[in-house]
């Protein structure tokens, strides 16, 4: 073997060397990654509005590029007066409907990971209230809440990577409802929300 391929092998090595301690040191991936969409999302009442769905996820993992939690959900969509356009990211928080009612949005939340930087909703009533005066206000009791029959915002299922197909693209509501049709997050699973009852709940809407 010459000098200048010993020369050459020994600073393959060391790049070798290097890369592998960057590895275990950072990992393959970085830490949090983003999947987003624009969604088509179907209120109670039949209307469509498209919403601008972002999900932020964190990997539990820097060396699996798919083992994540979901972490925080950005939302945009044009609201109509007074609010116009809504552009919301919700900090470990999952937005699972969005909805409207006498003038009023409504947004089903819930906790992702950890403990969200601000607390927006009653644990108990997990809705946010945006008025149709402009004003904003967690539910507080289910008085508050119409009951509305389902969940209308794709969840994450099966994983970061099934839906990963749906990103930079339209997702219209009859393939999101096919997808999670044949992704169910647990048995029977289909989005449709069981009406409150004062056995189950405690209290009498």
């Amino acid at each position: 073997m010459t000098p200048r391929s010993r020369q050459v092998l020994g600073a393959l090595a060391i790049v070798l060397v290097l890369a592998g301690g960057y590895v275990l040191k950072f990992g393959l991936y970085p830490r949090y990654f983003d999947i987003e969409w624009d969604e088509e999302v179907q209120l109670h009442d039949g209307r469509m509005i498209v919403v601008h769905v972002k999900r932020t996820f964190e990997r539990r993992s820097r060396t699996d590029r798919w083992l994540a939690h979901d972490r925080d959900t950005e939302v945009t969509f044009d609201a109509g007066p007074p609010w116009g356009k809504i552009s919301r990211n919700f900090e470990r928080y999952d937005v699972k409907m969005i909805e409207q009612h006498d003038g009023n949005w409504f947004f089903a939340l819930r906790v992702t990971t950890g403990i969200p930087p601000k607390k927006l909703v009653d644990p108990a009533y997990t809705v946010l209230i945006l008025e149709k005066d402009g004003t904003e206000r967690p539910a507080k009791s289910w008085d508050d809440i119409p009951d509305f029959p389902r969940q209308n915002i794709m969840p994450v299922t099966p994983s970061p990577e099934g839906i990963l197909p749906f990103a930079n693209s339209l997702l219209t509501w009859k393939t999101k409802m096919e997808h999670w049709k044949n992704n169910p997050r647990a048995a029977g699973d289909n989005g449709l929300i069981i009406q409150r009852h004062t056995n189950q709940q405690g209290e009498t809407k």
